[in-house]
């Protein structure tokens, strides 16, 4: 199949432009060749007739001529006495005879030639008026005429002019027989007019062919050119055709050939009756169409109308009309149509069947339905508003020119007391601060062309103060001046109330009704950037302790006691001190104008003390922390209370007081870059421990009835190339705060269980090694079970096993504790409390715990010198860890008297110095025997 190239419609119409200019030059090709052709065939008639002519004159001169005796013509002189001879007389007769015989010629003549040329005769009579003389009849024939003498030839002169008119002549020779020598020249003349007008009755056939031929041609021509415009017709139509089919078939409206109420799909009137767009419409098929008329598809609502319209149509009262309508569709839906009918041109006013345009308006009636429930609905707003709606002039006064029925319920005015002024101006009622603000606002809106937005307070009729909101925009001509402003003024009283409720919520914290953070943030990055001399401190109150309370006496009772602190707190505050509570148990002095460190100090020892009078039955604690604030163009909020929290974290090292107070400096701030580090280390750590950092030490642990070392306690150390040495009390708190205990605390139990297993292999199988562990690790849920699968990992066996836990971890988690520590006792493992005597469990406590062990913390140690020993209760204790069916280990021996005292009331075990510094393993291991030895 060949492929042909889509032709462009501009392309299209330039091949049609080209045909019909094709055409038009090939018309006049033809037609100028037809008459050369034919012009070219008269010239040759023409030419013909006229030979003809020429040679049936000479013809009839030559016979002519023949007829003159030649004897006679001899014998003449061509003078005057020729005239009285009768040779003369008997050839000018015979001249005038053929003159006379022959209608076509008009003079005969003979001339002799002597010395010059003579007439002899010619054919006019002798008493002709106009005889002609030589002169008149040889008139520019002269040549002629001597050259039939020399040539004795036949010769047809051209037209020549001469007094008596236009004349053709034929000169013949006239021969003496007898020598065949010219003796004389026949002339014979014929009128130029009556030569051309014979040649012209001889060229009418041929005119007359030519005329028809022509007519011929101009039919074919005429044929030729109604089959081309046939033809371009037949093509236009074929377009117009396909262009009313395919507008017929796509166009968006519905169109239908009605006749009457039926459509015309009946009387056959077209192929395309219907069209898609209105079997859309109407929901029927074509077929279906054929049985319906108009009436049975019209909503009852709509027939009225429609008939009527109808009826005024079909009388010709009116030549078109237009209804929007609905049509009801099969399954029963509505669809709204705007419908267009009219006649059909060229039906000779044949109302019955005309054109029917249906246009789906479904959706903008819909629109239309929507739009006036909004208009409904936003009269009904508007008319139900609780403020007033208003146009008003762009003036000082705002003269008011329309004004709702909601002025009354808003100012107590009604609105004519306000319409052009008539009472008061609507700007009188504005409370003074505002107005000037307004007029400067509408001004501002004319000017940006933008609506405006403004709140403002106004004085009812009742000298009632209310919050309003006006929203307008000003109004503008055609020319962009401003006509009027016009808007609306709502009651927003209560909203602001609202607000100033919020606002406060958004201040101030709800428990002791004191400023909270979030308003401390906004003064503080309000006065930092002031760079003005006056001092600047901030002194935090942390109660720390307080939430310890809460697992005994509940949360209310706790929160009845940050109130009481709030209260006592409040009592300090004045125009250059003012408290915030930022946290639950969190307080924040901010202080301004102060002379120096000292005051602040004094004034942060007088709340201390207050907050230690009302806390002395509770016995809670908590720590003081100040900061000096300097001028920051760039407000660091964060950094500042950072610092207040490490300045409050400090001062719990502070023992003096329950409320301990530190001011920050940059010390602590490098022990908080110093904690950072360590915590870093320690990440590494818990994920790997390949390099070292973490090891252990082992201190020897003597039993004093055998004085042989018994056990060992595993102590943890870390050495790392930044930090060095990291003494325990420093990375063990650090390390139980970010929960990385749980991680390195199993590393540890690792560790000590790989030694332990050495110690048993190589020393003793009976020797322990103790471990310390957090309350963190205890507490993790599956703690117990991770330990049993490292010691059976280690393969050692659990009676060799020790775990101390600090006496101060009973606090809290009293029962969980003790249930643990039950199930470890219960699979052979030994549970010490270590550093006893320095928590907070009492002895009731004490005694419900089910451990092995109580070790004695050092500060009861070093009091054993000689002279205090009355004095010292380290042998009470003793005793006591007797009676509760434990064995006692004293911590950090030193002095033999020490190690003596011990003996002597019965301690079972003791480690320290004097013993024993920590060991390394490999010392360690060695160490036993050689204390056997000493």
């Amino acid at each position: 199949m060949k492929n042909h190239k889509k032709v462009s419609p501009k392309e299209s119409k330039t091949l049609k432009i080209l045909e019909t200019k094709y055409v038009s030059i090939i018309s006049i090709i033809l037609t100028m060749v037809f008459i050369f052709l034919n012009s070219a065939h008269l010239h040759y008639k023409w030419i013909k007739y006229q030979e003809t002519a020429s040679s049936e004159a000479i013809q009839l001169a030559k016979a002519m001529e023949s007829l003159l005796p030649t004897e006679y013509i001899v014998e003449l002189k061509g003078s005057d006495e020729d005239r009285n001879t009768p040779e003369y007389e008997e050839i000018k007769e015979n001249l005038i005879r053929l003159v006379t015989i022959t209608d076509s010629t008009r003079f005969a003549y003979l001339i002799k030639e002597k010395e010059e040329i003579l007439l002899l005769v010619s054919s006019e009579p002798l008493d002709s008026k106009e005889y002609s003389t030589l002169e008149n009849i040889c008139a520019g024939e002269v040549d002629s005429i001597k050259k039939v003498f020399t040539s004795g030839e036949t010769i047809i002169t051209s037209p020549k002019k001469s007094y008596l008119g236009n004349w053709i002549s034929i000169l013949v020779p006239v021969f003496d027989k007898s020598t065949n020598q010219v003796i004389a020249v026949f002339g014979i003349t014929y009128p130029t007019r009556d030569w051309n007008l014979n040649a012209w009755k001889k060229m009418i056939p041929e005119f007359i062919g030519v005329f028809f031929v022509l007519l011929l041609y101009i039919s074919f021509l005429y044929i030729l050119t109604q089959h081309y415009r046939l033809t371009e017709l037949n093509k236009k139509m074929a377009i117009d055709q396909a262009l009313y089919r395919g507008v017929f078939e796509q166009a968006p409206i519905g169109i239908a050939i009605m006749q009457d109420k039926l459509h015309a799909t009946h009387k056959g009137v077209t192929g395309m009756s219907i069209n898609p767009a209105y079997e859309k419409i109407v929901g029927r098929s074509k077929k279906e169409l054929e049985k319906l008329t108009w009436v049975d598809m019209t909503h009852p609502d709509d027939l009225e109308e429609d008939i009527k319209k109808f009826e005024q149509f079909k009388k010709g009262e009116i030549s078109r009309y237009t209804v929007e309508k609905r049509y009801i569709k099969p399954d029963g839906s509505i669809v709204w149509a705007n419908m267009n009918i009219s006649a059909l041109l060229g039906l000779d006013d044949d109302n019955s069947i005309h054109l029917c345009l249906i246009e789906d308006i479904s959706s903008r009636k819909h629109a239309e339905e929507t739009l006036k429930e909004t208009e409904r609905r936003e009269n009904l707003i508007i008319n139900h508003l609780p403020g007033l709606a208003y146009r008003c002039k762009n003036d000082e006064d705002g003269t008011m020119l329309i004004v709702s029925d909601g002025c009354y319920e808003l100012t107590g005015y009604k609105p004519e007391n306000f319409i052009n002024n008539r009472d008061l101006s609507f700007i009188d009622i504005i409370s003074s601060p505002y107005r000037k603000k307004l007029l400067k606002i509408w001004d501002e809106a004319i000017r940006n062309k933008l609506p405006y937005q403004y709140e403002y307070e106004i004085t009812t009729a009742t000298n009632q103060k209310k919050w309003v909101v006006e929203l307008g925009e000003p109004l503008y001509d055609e020319d962009g001046n401003v006509e009027a402003l016009e808007g609306i003024i709502l009651d927003i009283t209560e909203r602001k109330k609202f607000e100033r409720n919020l606002q406060y919520i958004s201040e101030h914290d709800s428990l002791t009704g004191l400023y909270n953070s979030q308003y401390l943030e906004k003064i503080l990055k309000k006065d930092i950037k002031k760079d003005i001399s006056e001092k600047k401190a901030i002194i935090g109150i942390n109660l720390s302790t307080v939430q310890l309370l809460a697992a005994n006496y509940g949360f209310q009772y706790t929160q009845n006691l940050i109130k009481k602190a709030a209260e006592v707190l409040n009592k300090y505050t004045d125009n250059k001190k003012t408290l915030f509570t930022t946290h639950e148990n969190r307080f924040i002095f901010y202080i301004k104008g102060y002379l120096d460190k000292e005051e602040i100090f004094n004034f942060s020892k007088k709340i201390g003390e207050a907050l230690e009078d009302l806390f002395v039955m509770e016995r809670i604690t908590g720590e003081i922390a100040i900061l000096e604030i300097d001028y920051e163009p760039n407000v660091d909020l964060d950094l500042i209370f950072k610092r207040l929290l490490i300045a409050a974290e400090k001062s719990q090292n502070v023992l003096e007081k329950s409320f301990k107070i530190c001011f920050y400096d940059e010390k602590l701030e490098e022990g908080v870059n110093r904690e950072r580090q360590i915590r870093e280390e320690l990440t590494e750590i818990a994920l790997d421990n390949t390099a070292g950092k973490l090891y252990l030490q082992y201190q020897p642990v003597l039993d004093l009835k055998t004085n042989s070392i018994c056990s060992f306690e595993a102590l943890a150390r870390i050495k790392t190339e930044k930090l060095g040495y990291v003494p325990p009390l420093e990375f063990i708190p650090i390390a139980e705060k970010t929960k990385l205990i749980i991680d390195i605390g199993e590393e540890i139990v690792r560790i000590a269980l790989r030694f332990l297993k050495k110690l048993n292999e190589e020393i003793d199988e009976n020797m322990t090694v103790s471990i310390n562990v957090s309350t963190i690790q205890l507490l993790i849920p599956d703690f117990s079970k991770r330990l049993f699968e490292l010691i059976e990992e280690a393969k050692v066996r659990p009676e060799n096993v020790g775990i101390e836990i600090t006496e101060s971890f009973f606090i809290a988690d009293y029962d969980d504790i003790n249930r643990i520590i039950n199930g470890l006792r219960k699979k052979g493992l030994e549970v010490l409390i270590d550093d006893f005597g320095t928590g907070y469990s009492s002895l009731a406590r004490e005694k419900e715990l089910n451990v092995d062990c109580l070790k004695i913390d050092k500060y009861f140690i070093d009091k054993l010198f000689k002279g205090t020993f009355k004095k010292a209760i380290t042998s009470d204790i003793i005793s006591i860890a007797h009676k509760l069916g434990h064995y006692a280990v004293a911590e950090g021996v030193e002095h033999e008297e020490q190690l003596q005292y011990l003996k002597e009331h019965n301690c079972d075990r003791a480690q320290g110095y004097f013993i024993s510094k920590p060991l390394n393993e490999e010392s360690a291991l060695k160490f036993p025997r050689n204390y056997k030895n000493k």
